[in-house]
């Protein structure tokens, strides 16, 4: 009798489940299984604008996201139900296919990227700013993070046709340049005030290894520069200054006549075919035309360009195979033996002079300027150097009197102080801790771009070595101005 009962709801059951299976709906084809659509971008790296997704990303569903290459939701948008993929995004990405899909409530709908924009892994974008703005350009600040005198800006980008001054146009190429108008007589100086670095997307050099650039102002080459820069060392491998910078007059000499005007460059990169690099704009100078104005930017050109002026690279370089912890002469017992000096105005006239051990750069009296670079030496022991400082105490003391420690082959800033302290009676002794730097190779430089009253500056006794931190308060601190 059981066996019966159990064949009999086995029976049950199967015509059930054949019931079930005719009156269940076929399953449909999900979005996964659709193929991939393929975008390929074009777009010219100078203009580069946002691309759209079509059709309609949702298909009747509600978009959710979208995944792939990183990507996150500040990447895209939804206009008029299309997904849009920002060029903030795609700019960053190499040249060739990715992979996305969108997901929607109704599943997966892959989507292929194909960006075949020109040079797109060997340019950089936004090189001649024709977007308009600074797109594709990273802005930093290098005194005391002050935003508001930021060199690079986007009110900079102006119209080529634009006259700097009643006399010239800036002469660049395309319908904008990175300039200042000053048809009011007061731009100039507001712009000569300001500092700041930009650096522009990362490319791999490639075709002939030339790159080339426009530029302008600049007429102090060694605190208002281009540097290329290796993109995974960080190492300065090239700078450029505007060698043609002439202040004369556009109307008695207007074929001599150099100051924002732009004047275009090539420079041979060939030793760094292969190499990821990229550009920056350093301005630190705040004094008469210690200000950039520059265009096209160009990092690939296939065949060496027949036109431009062939480069300077001008970059400090050191031959030193061992370095010391110790600075040598640091205590100017041997004048400015170990130094190097480099004048900003009037050359054949030193501005450094060497004193019963003290540095002063009144060799031109107060109107001199210029720069004094040290040898090497290696931070070692606590990581705490010192210096003996005296005068610098002009109205603009800390941005155009100052020491600065730097970092050698990346040249970069680690530490600038000026004398905060001064009372124009003695030398303060300042300590600058480095301890963070422990085995850098570094360098001093010392900066006097100042004219004006009391804008000189004294230097004595720099020690880079103390086995032990010394004891100091916090008067005797040096405070890094570069942040």
């Amino acid at each position: 009798m059981m066996k019966k009962l159990l064949i009999l709801v086995a029976l049950i059951t199967l015509c059930l489940f054949a019931v079930s299976c005719k009156t269940e709906k076929p399953v449909e084809k999900t979005d996964t299984q659709a193929a991939a659509q393929k975008i390929t971008i074009t777009t010219d790296l100078k203009r580069p604008t946002d691309v759209t997704v079509d059709p309609d990303i949702a298909d009747g569903g509600y978009f959710v996201c979208v995944e792939g290459c990183n990507i996150a939701d500040g990447d895209y948008y939804l206009a008029d139900g299309k997904l849009v993929i920002k060029r903030d995004f795609w700019t960053g990405l190499a040249g060739g296919e990715h992979a996305f899909k969108a997901v929607t409530s109704l599943g997966e709908k892959p989507f292929i990227l194909d960006i075949q924009t020109p040079n797109k892994d060997n340019d950089i974008v936004n090189g001649g700013f024709e977007t308009g703005d600074l797109f594709g350009w990273t802005v930093e600040t290098i005194f005391k993070a002050e935003d508001a005198i930021q060199s690079f800006v986007d009110e900079g980008v102006m119209a080529n046709d634009t006259f700097f001054t009643f006399e010239a146009p800036y002469g660049g190429v395309g319908k904008f340049v990175y300039g200042f108008d000053d048809r009011d007589g007061n731009d100039k100086d507001r712009w000569n005030e300001r500092m700041g670095v930009m650096r522009s997307t990362t490319f791999t050099l490639g075709g002939s290894g030339f790159v080339s650039f426009m530029l302008g102002g600049g007429k102090n080459k060694n605190l208002c520069y281009l540097s290329v820069r290796d993109a995974v060392t960080d190492v300065e491998v090239a700078r450029y200054g505007n060698e043609k910078f002439h202040s004369t007059s556009y109307v008695l000499d207007a074929e001599n006549y150099y100051e924002a005007n732009l004047v275009l460059y090539k420079a041979d990169l060939r030793e760094y075919l292969g190499r990821k690099l990229f550009f920056e704009f350093v301005d630190m100078g705040g004094r008469d035309w210690d200000l950039l104005t520059f265009d096209e930017i160009v990092a690939y050109h296939a065949t060496e360009p027949d036109s431009g002026i062939l480069a300077t690279d001008i970059k400090p370089v050191f031959d030193d195979s061992y370095v010391p912890n110790v600075l040598s002469n640091g205590d100017f017992s041997q004048g400015l033996k170990g130094f190097k000096e480099i004048s900003f105005g009037a050359a054949g006239v030193p501005v450094f002079t060497v004193n019963n051990g003290v540095l002063k750069s009144d060799g031109q009296g107060d109107e001199g300027r210029g720069m004094l670079r040290s040898s090497l030496f290696r931070v070692d022991g606590s990581g705490i150097i010192s210096f003996d400082v005296g005068a610098a105490q002009g109205k603009r003391f800390d941005k155009d009197t100052f020491i600065t420690i730097k970092e050698r082959r990346t040249n970069r800033e680690l530490f600038r102080f000026a004398n905060r302290n001064h009372n124009g009676n003695e030398m303060i002794r300042y300590y600058v801790d480095l301890s963070e730097h422990i085995g850098k190779q570094c360098y001093i430089e010392i900066v006097d771009n100042a004219i004006a009253s009391y804008d000189v500056i004294f230097i004595s006794d720099v020690v880079t070595y103390y086995a032990v931190a010394p004891e100091y308060t916090f008067k005797n601190a040096a405070v890094n101005l570069a942040y």
